[in-house]
């Protein structure tokens, strides 16, 4: 990239040496997203496509998966999380390890769920839809929402089909890529400690 930048440069400036001193020198610009910090690279592009592989996977073994619903009220959950959901599902195979945590809020306030997608109960994948209804279970895939895929708590790629508008997606990119990796802890602590 710095190669094509000085090229670009040396060409610009060798060119303006036979120009009149009434000519002016176009303003060259150089296209640096590609090298901005959050770009996505190949590699976090192979990274999203092994994610929607596993959550496939999850999604197919669901059946086989152990189902335990947790209430909120009934738990050790701290008072912002039953202020803000009902309770929440946890799907773990038979060993105890946890695939999948979705969340529910009140249904008399709001028909709003959360899904978060575990690989060795690391996160890697959550799905957020406003309007979650239950025959929609394990056929997330296409419905209006917001994607989030991870690498340890870093967010690789955001995709949002919720139809909203946001105003500043920079500030909503860097607000989930805080909250959610926290939040997947907190409620991987409830499925554990109940």
């Amino acid at each position: 990239m710095k190669a094509i930048l000085y090229s670009l440069i040396g060409l610009v400036l060798f060119s303006s040496c036979g120009n009149s001193t009434d000519e002016k020198i176009e303003e060259v610009k150089v296209d640096t997203s590609a090298t901005a910090p959050n770009a996505d690279t190949a590699s976090d592009a192979s990274l999203v496509e092994k994610s929607e592989a596993l959550k496939a996977s999850i999604e197919a073994m669901a059946p086989s998966l152990q189902r335990k619903e947790v209430v909120f009220k009934d738990s050790k959950a701290n008072a912002s999380i039953k202020q803000k959901w009902e309770k929440m599902d946890v799907y773990s195979d038979s060993t105890g390890m946890v695939y999948r945590i979705k969340l529910y809020s009140y249904k008399n306030i709001s028909n709003r769920y959360e899904e978060f997608y575990f690989d060795k109960e690391q996160l890697f994948f959550v799905f957020i839809a406003d309007d979650g209804k239950k025959e929609m279970e394990n056929k997330d895939e296409g419905q209006p929402g917001k994607e989030f895929h991870f690498s340890g708590s870093r967010l690789l790629k955001y995709d949002d089909k919720s139809g909203d508008k946001e105003t500043n997606i920079t500030e909503e990119k860097a607000m989930y890529e805080t909250t959610l990796p926290m939040e997947a802890k907190e409620y991987m602590e409830l499925a554990k400690n109940k």
